[in-house]
This record gives C-alpha cells, sequence and structure tokens, in this order.
C-alpha cells in the first residue's frame, strides 16, 4: 500500500536530545549531546489532520526495571502547552490522536529493546520469554497534563533474525515488534477507536475520552496488512491479503462508531472482478466523507508490476474513486479504464501519447470541486521494444471528475534519473515521495514532492511550483513534512553543530 495512506507521511522524527528553545515565532531547535537521553516526536493528528506535536523523553534511569519519562505537549506551532511526568517500564510510543482535548497515546511496554544481540541459548530463551510478557500501554491525557485513564493489554511480540554483517559471528541480533501494529483514530465528538495485532489476536476496540473502555470486539484474521480509518458514524477497517495478488486483496469492513456492530464488507474490486489497488484513504476536504482512490489491476499482469517493461504491457486498466459516504448519501464507485474512448491522449495501455510517458502512480487526493487528483512519476523510454532504455523524470498529475472523465492536469520538471534498462526495479530507482497538504480557508490544496536532491512545493489548484527547497545546503541537510492546515514543517540537521532546527512555514 503506498505510504501516503492513512497518512502515514505525517512527521515521524526521531532525535537525541537535552532540551529546546525558541528562537522566534514557531521554530524550534534541538541539540544532541548522547544517547542516554533520547526524545521522539510525533504529529498529535485530528480527523486525519495535524493538530500539534508530542516529544516523548526518556529520561535517566528510575531502577532496574523502570525510567522516567517527560511529554511535552506542543500546539501546531511548536509552543509548548502543557507536560507530563511520569515512571515506567521500558515504553516504545507507536501512536497518537486527538479528540475533546484529550490525547490517547499508545505505547509497546517490553523489556526487549528494538534489536537484542543473542549470543547463547539462554540468550536466546530470555528474549523469547520476554516477547511473551510483553503489553500494551494506553494512556488518555488532558492538556493540562493529567492522566486521566490508563489501560493495558497482554501482547505477544514478534522477533525476527536480522541479516549479519559477519557471517562467522559467533552472536546474532533479533528484532522485535508488535506484527500488525496499532493504530489509534479519534471517533468525532466521541472518543478514540484503536486497533491493535498480535501472532495470537486482532482486536478492535472504542474508548471514550475519559479513557473508559466503551466495546470491543475481535478483528478479522486473514489478513497480512490492516488500516484503520473513522468518521462520526463509521469505524473503517481496510485488510490486505499479499497473495495471491500483490498490489489487490484489499477488504473493507465498515463498523458502526456506536456499537462497533459490523454494518457492511465487501472486497474492493470493480465492476468486472477486477481487484483494485488502494493509494489514498482519506476524508474529502468538502463533505468530509471518506473516500479510496487507486488503479485497477489488470488480472492478467497482477504480478508484473516492478519494472519498466512491466509498465508497457498494461498492469493497470485505469482508476477509480471510491467516495464511501455517509447516513444520507450513498457509496458510489467511479471508474475510468484507458480503454474508455472519452480520453484523448492516453492511449488503451495507459500511455501519455503526446507527452511520451507511463506513470508510475504513488498517491491521491481529493480536491474542493469533487475531482480526485492522482500524482505519480513519468516513466519515459526512448529505442525499440526489447531494447529500450527507460528513465524516471517529471511528477505527473492527472484529474478524474466526477463524470468519470481523465485528463492529464499537468505535469512538472523533478530530479530526472539515468536511462537505465527495462529490467531495472523502479521501487529502487524512484526517490520520489509525495506528501498532501490542504489550506481550508483558501480552498487550496498542495503536494510536497520530496525527491533525491530537491522537495518541490506544487500549488495543484494553480499548476505551479510554488517553492524549490534543495535537501543539502552546505552542512546543513533540509527535509519538508506536512504540518498544521496551509503549512509545512522543514527540518534542518546541521551535522556540523549537532543540532536539529524545525520550523513551521505557510506555503
Amino acid at each position: 500500500m503506498a505510504s501516503t495512506i492513512i497518512m502515514k507521511k505525517l512527521a515521524f522524527l526521531i532525535v537525541s536530545l537535552l532540551s529546546g528553545y525558541f528562537l522566534q515565532a514557531q521554530t524550534k531547535i534541538f541539540k544532541e549531546i548522547g544517547e542516554d537521553i533520547a526524545t521522539q516526536i510525533k504529529a498529535i493528528a485530528q480527523d486525519n489532520t495535524l493538530v500539534g506535536y508530542l516529544a516523548f523523553t526518556r529520561l535517566e534511569k528510575a531502577d532496574a526495571d523502570s525510567f522516567n519519562y517527560k511529554l511535552t505537549i506542543m500546539d501546531e506551532n511548536l509552543n509548548d502547552i502543557g507536560t507530563v511526568k511520569f515512571r515506567q517500564g521500558i515504553l516504545d510510543l507507536q501512536s497518537v490522536s486527538f479528540e475533546q482535548n484529550v490525547l490517547c497515546l499508545g505505547y509497546i511496554q517490553s523489556s526487549l529493546t528494538s534489536v537484542n544481540t543473542v549470543r547463547s541459548p539462554k540468550d536466546y530463551k530470555k528474549v523469547m520469554d520476554a516477547a511473551k510478557s510483553s503489553h500494551i500501554l494506553l494512556q488518555f491525557i488532558s492538556l493540562d497534563g493529567k492522566i486521566l485513564n490508563s489501560y493495558y493489554k497482554d501482547a505477544d511480540l514478534s522477533t525476527e533474525a536480522l541479516p549479519a554483517r559477519n557471517p562467522w559471528s559467533a552472536s546474532m541480533k533479533l528484532a522485535a515488534h508488535l506484527k500488525y501494529g496499532m493504530q489509534i483514530k479519534n471517533v468525532p465528538n466521541s472518543g478514540f477507536a484503536f486497533f491493535y495485532g498480535d501472532d495470537l489476536k486482532r482486536k478492535l476496540l472504542v474508548f471514550d475520552t475519559r479513557g473508559a473502555l466503551t466495546n470491543e470486539q475481535d478483528a478479522p484474521t486473514y489478513a497480512d496488512h490492516f488500516y484503520l480509518h473513522t468518521s462520526a458514524s463509521d469505524i473503517y477497517l481496510l485488510t490486505k491479503q499479499d497473495r495471491p495478488t500483490p498490489e489487490g486483496g484489499y477488504k473493507l469492513y465498515v463498523y458502526s462508531a456506536k456499537d462497533l456492530v459490523i454494518k457492511n464488507n465487501f472486497d474492493l474490486r470493480d465492476r468486472d472482478d477486477n481487484w483494485l489497488k488502494v493509494l489514498s484513504f482519506d476524508n474529502d476536504p468538502a463533505t468530509g466523507d471518506a473516500y479510496i482512490a487507486g488503479c485497477i489491476i489488470n488480472p492478467k499482469r497482477e504480478r508484473h508490476f516492478i519494472t519498466a517493461n512491466d509498465y508497457s504491457y498494461i498492469p493497470y486498466l485505469g482508476l477509480f474513486t471510491l467516495d464511501l459516504g455517509n447516513p444520507n448519501k450513498k457509496m458510489h464507485a467511479n471508474c475510468t479504464y484507458w480503454s474508455d474512448a472519452n480520453i484523448p491522449g492516453i492511449a488503451e495501455d495507459g500511455y501519455f501519447t503526446q507527452k511520451g510517458f507511463y506513470v508510475r502512480y504513488a498517491t491521491a487526493l481529493r480536491d474542493f470541486n469533487g475531482n480526485t487528483i492522482f500524482a505519480g512519476t513519468a516513466l519515459v523510454g526512448k529505442g525499440i521494444v526489447g531494447a529500450a532504455k527507460y528513465k524516471l523524470a517529471d511528477g505527473v498529475f492527472i484529474r478524474q471528475e466526477g463524470s468519470g472523465k481523465l485528463t492529464l492536469d499537468n505535469n512538472i520538471p523533478c530530479d530526472e534519473t539515468k536511462y537505465f534498462n527495462a529490467g531495472s526495479i523502479l521501487p529502487e530507482l524512484d526517490k520520489k515521495d509525495f506528501y498532501k497538504v490542504v489550506n481550508p480557508d483558501t480552498k487550496t490544496n498542495y503536494m510536497i514532492i520530496d525527491d533525491e536532491e530537491n522537495i518541490y512545493i506544487y500549488n495543484v489548484n494553480n499548476k505551479k511550483i510554488a517553492r524549490t527547497i534543495p535537501h543539502k545546503d552546505g552542512n546543513v541537510r533540509v527535509n519538508v513534512y506536512p504540518a498544521k492546515e496551509g503549512h509545512m514543517m522543514v527540518s534542518e540537521y546541521n551535522r556540523k553543530e549537532k543540532y536539529t532546527r524545525f520550523s513551521i512555514e505557510a506555503l
């Protein structure tokens, strides 16, 4: 599934620090001093929109089994608005959400670190015992710094051996993790939905804003991946099986947000039973309704989507948008196929004839006019079939209207690769990441294209690049992430001076 689904590109930054201080409004600096004191900075999301930041700092060790911790709650401009101090076992912060002035934080509590060295059978048994006796911890915290409630649940962590640098080494390294992860989403005007899964169980739970468990349900178990999404009336759980269709295998479960009664479930397929590939699962900025958008998979080529040569043999039949509706509006699917006669400039294999490229689709967004904008990377070829060379070039934007009409909205120059062979692996060569940002006040959509050498801020409405930011500026490495509505977070790491500066800037 594309990294943009359910806002996986919200800033998740890890830095080691002692303290932070303000230089000016909307700017903050963190200095590095060592490994003993470490902080995770996580975005706080509400209704899939960033509303603030949380700094989770592990301080000094309190005793043999626990540490002192500090939570610093920041608003969307990086201003501190509250702190919480507590003592607990070894914690790893996984997820954060916000509703009605209450934060819900999800941790894994385990004596294991993320990577563990094993030198003997005794070490191995110790790691496995610790993995089986780990816990999930949820904290419900008010903005004035009070822990309102906590929720504990046993969890079995999965372990896997990491590749050894030295094949003759007498030791091995094991990584521990929650197999299916955890996700927290706010339920508007109600509380929080929580999903987690380990080797033995997959659970879906609902809490009110005081941290009281109101409903619990076993989640589907026959899946490899899970994606949680919420609205005021519904809780959506999108599941995915990797086999037999690597890019398909999606099934959507719709639960009542009130009592977790299942209302609907269905495979994500088109009218001809073709699997759908999900690029985006988000909310329409104009209506607030949930939607899913992506590609229609060609059943004859469902395992062939990796190389440049694969793209010349129709891995996808077209593009789709599924409007999930609301209690007053029915669900509606909008599928557009390359073979449709009303698509000028696009051949039946998805080739853009006037521009001379295929598109490696990466994500999609909805604008304020009900259109779906698909974004990806141009795949340009030269030479004859069988001996062709390809390169990855422009950022490409395709507009699907509510009527199903499909048009090339724009293509913009970005960083280009050199020409490569038709059998080259595209995911290894394509360095573009796409982040979505919305300004509801001006009803403007932006796309941040994070490329290998530069970052491009693209205004979808006026079809222009608003700004280009180099990744490197002397000793400074610059990265950009989505921030509050209509803004971006700029991260500047100075390797020489050992500090990271974060600033919130308007688009």
